[in-house]
Formats: C-alpha cells, sequence, structure tokens
C-alpha cells in the first residue's frame, strides 16, 4: 500500500518521457522540426471547501513545465507537454489545528498549436487535451487523476536559427472533482473538495530546435 502513492506520481512523468523518446527519433529519423521548450510561469490559486468550516484558499505560485513540439509543417505542429505547480493552502485554524496543506497539480497535455511561418513577432493558438494529477504532501488525495483540456494563446520571437523566445497565455479545466483529506489530530480528517479544477496561467520559456 505504502509504494501506491509514488506509483501514481509516476505515472505523468513516465509518459512524458516516452513521448520526449519519440520526439528524438522522429528529430533525428525525419525532415519534421522538433523543438523543446522548457517554460517557467505563473499559475492561480484555488479555493477549496469543508463541509462547516471556513474555505482553504491557495495563492496563485510559480509553475515549472517542458513542452516538446513536433512540427507537422511550418505553421503547424503537435504538441505535448507536463506542467507542475504546488499550492499551498491556508485555512482558518479548527480547534483540531489544521490550518495549511499543500496541493501539487500536474497537467500531461496533448494537442497542436498553429501559427503563420512568416514576421518577427509571430503570434500563435493552441488547443490540448489530457490528463490532471492531484498530489497532496501532507493529506490524502481521494481522487488523484482526472480529465482536462487547455486553450491557450501568445507569441513567439525568433532569436536565432534554432531558438526563440516563447510567451503565452494558457486557461485550463479539469472535470474531476478535487478531494483531499488532511489529518487535523489523532483520529481526525477533514476533506476538503472542489467541483472541478479551471486555472489560468501565464508561461515564458525558450524554445530549443533539434
Amino acid at each position: 500500500m505504502a509504494r501506491r502513492p509514488a506509483f501514481r506520481a509516476a505515472v505523468l512523468p513516465a509518459l512524458f518521457l516516452g513521448v520526449v523518446a519519440i520526439a528524438s527519433q522522429l528529430a533525428s529519423a525525419g525532415p519534421r522540426p522538433v523543438e523543446l521548450v522548457p517554460m517557467v510561469g505563473l499559475r492561480g490559486g484555488a479555493t477549496l471547501d469543508a463541509p462547516s468550516l471556513p474555505p482553504a484558499e491557495a495563492n496563485p505560485s510559480v509553475s515549472f513545465g517542458l513542452a516538446v513540439d513536433v512540427f507537422l509543417r511550418p505553421d503547424a505542429w503537435f504538441e505535448a507537454y507536463l506542467d507542475h505547480q504546488t499550492l499551498s493552502f491556508v485555512a482558518s485554524p479548527t480547534p483540531s489545528g489544521t490550518s495549511h496543506f499543500d496541493l501539487a497539480i500536474d497537467y500531461l497535455q496533448f494537442g497542436g498549436g498553429y501559427e503563420p511561418p512568416e514576421g518577427r513577432v509571430r503570434p500563435f493558438v493552441t488547443a490540448t487535451l489530457g490528463l490532471t494529477r492531484y498530489g497532496a504532501s501532507s493529506g490524502e488525495v481521494e481522487k488523484t487523476i482526472g480529465a482536462s483540456g487547455s486553450l491557450g494563446g501568445g507569441f513567439r520571437v525568433p532569436i536565432s536559427k534554432g531558438l526563440s523566445f516563447r510567451f503565452e497565455v494558457r486557461g485550463y479545466a479539469t472535470i474531476t472533482d478535487a478531494a483531499i483529506s488532511v489529518a487535523c489530530g489523532p483520529g481526525c480528517l477533514v476533506v476538503f473538495s472542489g467541483d472541478g479544477w479551471y486555472q489560468l496561467a501565464a508561461r515564458a520559456g525558450l524554445a530549443f530546435r533539434l
């Protein structure tokens, strides 16, 4: 039983590493350009409710991600990315002592993007579908994996032949409720939950063409 949380935490990274390996093979075997895009951003916070208790709230926090883009043609690409964020929730202290807990939200998404291939500043749009994984450092998540999707847009500025700057704004929607049980004392658990999961994020990074 103790191994199950670690196994669940490794599912999304393992799937993403598989996509990276496939993209590397495409880059070495065919004419399709492949880009690796490490990104850092700011993703929105959230509010979780608990029965008969004040809600727990988390402020926006930093996110880290890596995208793999396989260009199917000069103005369109297939995209896969993994993005990680940890939210620190604060709740009004209860008589049992529950006051704060952390919740990790990971997105593994697959989709595509389009941008005009000309111009110094190149706007683009993207759409993806995939999975959301919830993980808690100080509690037990009752629903770990949920289906999700995103819509985004931004711009790309070429710096050199194999390097460009990328900025985007993206909205996420997860249809699975988030629920986390937090220990509040011996034999005591408080369950916080949220109906669906919606976040807005801004991200920037450098795209390295292989």
